[in-house]
């Protein structure tokens, strides 16, 4: 087990019917957390960095600290370099020891976004990294007409044309679903999502999972989303389960325990939750 590329874990999950969480973490307690309640459910998991968080910490420590959890883990283990949205991003995480990146251009014309695509993905593969890529506008759940606008999702037939012309190794679509939290319930376009799987093979990937009911996640799994990325709602968990086993001195070392096992509960899950064949290593 242990440390496993990307794509190889995305095959195993498609193979199985199941979905990888893939946990936007911001340090090496929230990666051991995440590391831990993989191996508790004995499944694999995806630690994923978000660029912005670079200020924080170099890429280059912590693409060190998530393979180094990776490679110890009793489960496959992948590590990822989340929307990096410019192609100086996506390979500088590349260069920075990241086996998996993701150039987001959802944003751009979709001639740019397929040709800059390309480009990281044709560096990327020379390299053995795994890209993964965006179509269709998977925006801010804090605007109502970022995901409730069918004129934004993902076109099944645009997907193939993107897909055969980039040579990416996952796409994450836009079907109803966006970042952050949502300002109402989202719904998301089953059917569409069923076309977009049937149309290429490519692993698909669904973000924005954090607040997307539960039966509409298994629903989304069951018609082709092998990766779920989860951020918002594991950030919140962190900084909750922290403060509440804070000492009156503020100091919080000897409650890390408390903590991390709140934590470890809540990501254990959302891995359930997008299991519904209940596979298990």
């Amino acid at each position: 087990m242990g440390s496993m590329k990307v794509r190889d874990i995305l095959k195993m999950a498609d193979e199985n019917r199941f979905a990888v969480a893939a946990i936007d973490v911001f340090d090496y307690q929230s990666a051991a957390w995440v590391v831990k309640a993989a191996e508790r459910e004995k499944m694999p998991v995806l630690l994923m960095f978000y660029p912005d968080m670079s200020h924080f910490i170099p890429f280059t420590t912590m693409a060190a600290i998530a393979m180094d959890l990776a490679k110890n883990a009793s489960v496959p283990v992948g590590v990822h370099l989340d929307h990096g949205k410019a192609y100086e991003v996506a390979v500088g995480g590349i260069a920075a020891g990241f086996p998996s990146v993701m150039y987001d251009g959802s944003a751009k014309p979709y001639e740019e976004n397929l040709a800059v695509t390309a480009a990281v993905t044709k560096c990327a593969h020379v390299l053995g990294v795994d890209v993964e890529a965006e179509l269709g506008t998977v925006g801010q759940g804090s605007r109502k007409e970022d995901f409730c606008n069918a004129e934004l999702y993902t076109r099944p037939e645009q997907a193939k044309d993107f897909v055969e012309k980039t040579g990416v190794d996952a796409l994450a679509v836009a079907i109803g679903n966006s970042h952050g939290h949502y300002v109402c319930e989202p719904h998301l376009d089953i059917k569409r999502l069923d076309e977009i799987n049937r149309t290429i093979s490519t692993p698909l990937v669904l973000h924005g999972g954090s607040g997307i009911p539960a039966e509409q996640m298994i629903e989304s799994v069951k018609y082709g989303i092998n990766k779920v990325n989860i951020g918002t709602e594991f950030f919140e968990q962190c900084k909750k389960s922290v403060a509440a086993h804070m000492g009156k001195d503020g100091f919080v070392l000897d409650h890390y325990k408390e903590a991390g096992e709140e934590v470890i509960d809540f990501v254990r899950g959302r891995i359930a939750r997008i299991n519904p064949g209940h596979f298990s290593l």
